[in-house]
């Protein structure tokens, strides 16, 4: 019998699909599950095959839920990694004991960064994170070697100069005030210019300080030299489209961008190393089960099979998303540069640290598209001042 729950009439339909009375009792056990990466609701389906004794009922959200509690809170729900402090700041969250972190493998089994810092109230599922993606055809043309193009910033420069010089296609195309996480866009110049963007205690704002309106600058000036304003303006899913169109030869992207190319025209590198060394952002998703289910033996195996081998390959291209378990991630640029990953802050404030961030750095593109050309460096300090100040309310406040 089918037992992947669907909403509405498509639900009446697989009942009587299934053959006997519609209001026949089921002897599974039902877990709802609360999903935000597009494919998730593909995994649960995929769950249910391989456990038919329990139903899942998938719902999506597309940001951080205000409540885990109530007659329809979720047994499961997936988490953007930047989220989980703030909700097990709420105490609403499942924490993980030591034996059921081993059952699923062990924290050795994951990518380092994606754990969360202190109680373990969410197990890794999946990677995001940013590796540089180019025309092969046209850097073959102009005889630039992929393996040294995007080595270093300066190499990097020199690459996007080479391609604007030749007029064979626009340079550079990103996301800019609408990119789907402007943080993690910028935070890995930051961190390779020797910023950064809160203190370790996290307690104050960095983001205003040299090293790091450095990184911010150096960002804002490729996008600025070498991205038309009309790309600039583009979300994420937009200039992913564009480049899988052919409409420019180099952008910056995640895992989800590699299901949309086709051909093997397309290539990709590490992100480039910075003036002080390598450091990508790594972020992605967990799983985390709501403390108040009454379901979490079933919540758990649940959790269990989505993170562990089968689960992860059987769903990662449908999420555009690269495993968190390193023995289902495939070689490649993404899997080399782990090794110099780094996580955004696991604080509580984050939501509110992210929409002041969020906010001031969109502006910066919005001096960009209208003059032209990047922005003047003393009012992008300006600019960052006024954004630590605002991130240091919303510390004071947490």
């Amino acid at each position: 019998m089918m037992r992947w729950l669907a909403s509405g009439a498509v639900a009446l339909l697989l009942t009587a699909a299934c053959g006997g009375p519609a209001n026949a009792p089921s002897a599974a056990t039902t877990i709802n599950f609360w999903y935000v990466s597009t494919g998730a609701q593909d995994a649960a389906k995929a769950f249910h095959t391989a456990h038919p004794d329990i139903d899942v009922k998938a719902t999506k959200i597309s940001s951080l839920p205000s409540s885990l509690t109530g007659a329809n809170a979720p047994d499961v729900v997936e988490l953007n990694r930047d989220w989980v402090a703030a909700v097990a700041n709420t105490a609403a969250l499942h924490e993980f004991s030591a034996d059921e972190v081993q059952s699923v493998g062990g924290k050795s089994a994951f990518v380092p960064q994606a754990w969360p810092t202190g109680k373990i109230t969410s197990i890794p599922w999946f990677i995001d994170t940013r590796v540089v993606y180019y025309r092969a055809d046209i850097l073959k043309e102009l005889n630039i070697d992929p393996a040294n193009a995007f080595s270093n910033w300066e190499a990097f420069d020199h690459t996007l100069d080479a391609i604007k010089t030749s007029k064979k296609l626009p340079a550079l195309g990103i996301a800019g005030k609408n990119d789907s996480n402007p943080v993690a866009g910028f935070a890995p110049w930051i961190w390779e210019a020797g910023g950064s963007l809160v203190t370790d205690d996290g307690t104050r704002p960095t983001i205003n300080q040299s090293a790091a309106v450095d990184g911010v600058d150096e960002y804002q000036r490729f996008g600025g030299r070498y991205v038309d304003a009309d790309v600039l303006k583009q979300d994420t899913a937009a200039v992913e489209s564009m480049f899988a169109a052919g409409k420019f030869a180099v952008t910056i992207g995640g895992p989800s961008l590699a299901t949309k190319l086709k051909g093997s025209q397309f290539g990709a590198q590490q992100f480039p190393p910075g003036h002080t060394g390598h450091a990508v952002w790594v972020g992605g998703s967990d799983l985390a089960i709501v403390k108040n289910s009454s379901k979490e033996s079933a919540a758990f195996e649940m959790v269990k099979w989505l993170t562990g081998t089968e689960g992860q390959s059987a769903v990662a291209s449908k999420t555009g998303m690269y495993p968190a378990l390193v023995a289902a991630g495939p070689a490649g640029p993404i899997k080399s540069q782990l090794a110099a990953g780094r996580s955004l802050p696991t604080l509580a404030a984050w939501p509110a640290l992210e929409k002041s961030m969020r906010t001031d750095l969109g502006k910066i593109w919005d001096e960009v598209i209208v003059e032209g050309q990047p922005m003047a460096k003393d009012l992008l300090q300006t600019l960052l001042d006024k954004t630590a100040a605002n991130m240091q309310t919303a510390l004071n406040q947490s």
